[in-house]
This record gives C-alpha cells, structure tokens and sequence, in this order.
C-alpha cells in the first residue's frame, strides 16, 4: 500500500509520465496479483503509466527478468497487454523512495 503511495506522489511530480487512470481490467488484474493468494511474490503493483506496470516484491537476491516475463504471461491471459514489467524490490521503495530494479522485461 505505501508502495502506491510513493509511485503516485512520484507520477504527480512529473507531470510528463502521468496518463489516464487505470482501467477496470487494469484495477482487477492489480487485485489479483496482491490479493488473490495467487501470486505470493507479489506484495503490491501499480499501473505507472496506460502501459507500463510496476511489481514489488522482496528481494530474494536474484535477478527477476524471468518472473517479469511471467507477469506479462500471467496479464495476457487476463487480456491485458503491457508493454513493460518491471520488478521492483519493494522494500527499498517504502524504506527510501528509491526504484530498486530487480527485473525487467518488455512484453510481446
């Protein structure tokens, strides 16, 4: 939760990187990946931009291109295309404010 609160204060300062609000799908599909149960890695994730969505999860010391990769997979099947994924180590967010990139990757 604070982890949306930091990247919405961060998309309000720079004004360049703000887009529409996050569709219905986009809304069910972040609610599925924190709340479900299904995806226990996942600690929070936001829409930062229409195409680009943001994963936080604790660093696990590995890198996360893979799981990234599997995200996109995971949002196709719910008929959602990103462009990007990027993973994010959500414990450095909520203790510094800091993007700390875990894994990345851009969907197909």
């Amino acid at each position: 939760m604070r982890l949306i609160t930091i990247i919405l204060a961060a998309a309000l300062t720079a004004p360049a990187l703000a887009s529409a609000a996050p569709t219905q799908g986009q809304k069910d599909f972040i609610n599925y990946l924190v709340k479900s149960g299904e995806e226990p890695k996942v600690k929070d994730a936001v829409w930062m931009t229409d195409r680009n969505l943001y994963v936080g999860v604790i660093d696990d010391g590995s890198r996360r291109d893979g799981f990234a990769e599997y995200i996109c997979s995971v949002a196709d099947d719910h008929g959602l295309k990103p462009s990007l994924v990027k993973i994010i180590d959500i414990v450095k967010v909520s203790r510094t404010g800091k993007f700390v990139e875990l894994g990345k990757t851009y969907c197909r």
